[in-house]
């Protein structure tokens, strides 16, 4: 499988040429993606923080019992050291990936990066925020020898947000720094391209974080499907699922619908159960329960059947 460059793009030697649509051949199935936990969100919201206004550089907030605070992209090999200082204490785990040494030139696209929130005292809130990529490697774990699946897998790459974690200083909790982060990320997401904004909560604090933030946070149970489609919503790929288990502790997945794209996308729902088709005995099939927002944030639902699945496999 084609590892990504340090950008997070996908090697263009491993891409298919691009088309117009994505001919991956529409067969009856679903693939499911057992995969281990890394990513994390953790702080406490605050009921009254002033919601991140637009997607520019710098937001500007201010916190009782803090004062101002700046949320913006890290600009230094300081400030880049800083921030993965922090979010490393709090998130160990998060120890063993890659992370950016320098800042990223920003092209107007999905890449690598550090978000601070900034105060007086210096940095007390810390963010970092990637690509697509696991998204991305793990739709071509089990399409790459389809016809499209490099051009599609691109696509999940750079529209797909996956926050990796966010961390603040234990005296700034509870204040409202976390959920500002929370809402910089999306506007930055939804300002360089991304459709879609996937995180893992991995405790009660992080889940009511996503939940005050407008995520729809699924249940530890259910599986998060992944689908690429075209602009008009058809299906352009098959639906895959990533899967998480508990063993570590308690996670579960969390997504935002951030921008109506203009052309093709991927959509994000949950698959909760294995049931009978109506009218054909012994026939199972998963119900999955797309979801996407209109353009005044409403949560739009969907329901498709997608037949052939053995029921032993959400053992």
């Amino acid at each position: 499988m084609p590892r990504p460059t340090s950008n997070g793009s996908i090697p263009s030697a491993a891409r298919r040429e691009a088309a117009d649509d994505c001919p991956i051949p529409m067969t009856v199935g679903i693939v499911l993606l057992p995969i281990s936990g890394r990513w994390r969100i953790i702080g406490i919201m605050k009921d009254g923080i002033n919601q991140c206004g637009g997607s520019g550089i710098e937001s500007v907030d201010h916190f009782d019992g803090v004062g101002i605070v700046r949320i913006r992209p890290v600009v230094n090999k300081v400030e880049i050291k800083r921030a993965k200082r922090l979010i490393v204490e709090q998130i160990p785990h998060l120890a063993d990936i890659e992370f950016p040494k320098r800042p990223v030139e920003d092209d107007g696209t999905l890449r690598p990066l550090f978000i601070g929130a900034f105060s007086k005292d210096g940095l007390i809130g810390a963010a970092f925020v990637t690509p697509g990529i696991q998204a991305a490697q793990s739709f071509l774990g089990y399409f790459s020898a389809s016809a499209g699946a490099y051009q599609c897998a691109e696509l999940v790459r750079r529209t797909v947000a996956e926050v990796e974690g966010i961390a603040v200083v234990d005296e700034y909790r509870r204040r409202g720094v976390a959920l500002a982060l929370k809402r910089y990320i999306d506007a930055w997401a939804a300002d360089h391209g991304a459709c879609l904004v996937l995180s893992v909560p991995t405790n009660e604090a992080a889940r009511g974080l996503n939940e005050k933030s407008g995520h729809r946070v699924l249940e530890p149970d259910v599986l998060l499907m992944l689908q690429v489609v075209y602009a008009d919503g058809g299906p352009c790929s098959l639906p895959f699922a990533l899967e998480r288990g508990q063993e570590a502790g308690y996670s579960c997945w969390a997504f935002l619908p951030i921008a109506k794209p203009g052309g093709m996308s991927v959509r994000a729902g949950q698959c909760p159960s294995v049931a009978s088709s109506p009218g054909v005995s012994g026939e199972e099939y998963f119900a999955v329960k797309w979801e996407t927002r209109d353009g005044d944030g409403n949560w739009i639902a969907t329901t498709s059947r997608l037949r052939g699945v053995r029921a032993d496999v959400m053992d």
